[in-house]
């Protein structure tokens, strides 16, 4: 079948780069708030540079390895081309992320990249077929920019652990809502929440996951600089969170807009840089 995208909608499909360059940020960001005073260093920018490459490898390897589901979204499909040639590139990416993790980062920030890889490795072959480890698997994942920028340095600001609470659920709810969306991919393919539990029920978990992930970044505000830079954006993206969680805890259909969460999430990163720019 003819693929309807062009070429360049494509590999931006395929690539994700929205969520590369907000992993890389947030990698750097989480590592500006664990040490020293420069805001760019070889060890800043290895730590960036890494997570972008885990997360380019990891939509690429995915897109690759499920090409079978993405094929089934009428809504929106992707007719993937030589699956295995997306496998070799994702492969080598995340090769490349443990080769800079190596070369310039501590042993722990290497074990954050191969667990990484390992994960995504394993989440198309069996992770993803059953929503208990579909979804925790990619929520931890996803909290990985933050704790490769933590293991980067060599103290860690307290604002840092419940932001990390807060990713992990806030991924946790992303992917609830997703697999709402792609109900009728995923039938017969793997076997989600909302297969388990039904739509409504679905939406209200969802809904619980986010709201925890509100109050958690809130909880941070406990251990910020009193700076309106700080405040305000965190403020913002929190609210903005708040209102998806209300709105699927009251059943309401918020799952289509799930991309736009991600509004949220790079606002908290704005509030996170001005922590930094108030620790100097």
């Amino acid at each position: 079948m003819d693929n309807p995208r062009t070429e360049r909608s494509y590999w931006i499909t395929i690539t994700r780069p929205v969520q590369v360059v907000l992993g890389g940020m947030a990698a750097w960001i989480a590592a500006l708030l664990s040490d020293g005073p420069l805001w760019l260093s070889t060890q800043r920018i290895a730590v960036g540079g890494v997570m972008s490459l885990s997360i380019l490898g990891a939509s690429i390897w995915h897109y690759g390895a499920r090409a079978d589901v993405y094929a089934r979204k009428h809504w929106d499909p992707v007719y993937v081309r030589r699956p295995a040639t997306l496998l070799a590139m994702g492969a080598v990416s995340f090769a490349a992320s443990i080769f800079l993790a190596w070369q310039f980062l501590s042993a722990g920030c290497v074990a954050i990249a191969v667990a990484n890889c390992l994960i995504i490795l394993s989440y198309a072959r069996f992770l993803d077929q059953y929503w208990p480890w579909k979804n925790l698997s990619i929520a931890a994942v996803c909290v990985t920019p933050l704790l490769l920028g933590w293991f980067s340095g060599h103290r860690l600001h307290y604002m840092v652990p419940p932001m990390i609470a807060a990713t992990f659920f806030f991924y946790l709810a992303r992917e609830v809502f997703k697999d709402i969306v792609d109900i009728e991919a995923n039938r017969g393919k793997r076997f989600t929440m909302v297969m388990d539990i039904g739509m409504s029920a679905a939406l209200r978990v969802g809904g619980l996951m986010l709201m925890i992930s509100v109050l958690m970044l809130l909880f941070s505000l406990r251990f910020a600089p009193d700076s309106a830079f700080v405040w305000v954006p965190c403020i913002l993206g929190s609210s903005w969170l708040f209102w998806f969680a209300i709105k699927a805890l009251r059943g309401e259909s918020v799952a289509k807009k799930f991309p736009w969460m991600d509004l949220g999430a790079a606002t908290i990163l704005i509030s996170l840089i001005g922590v930094r720019l108030e620790m100097y």
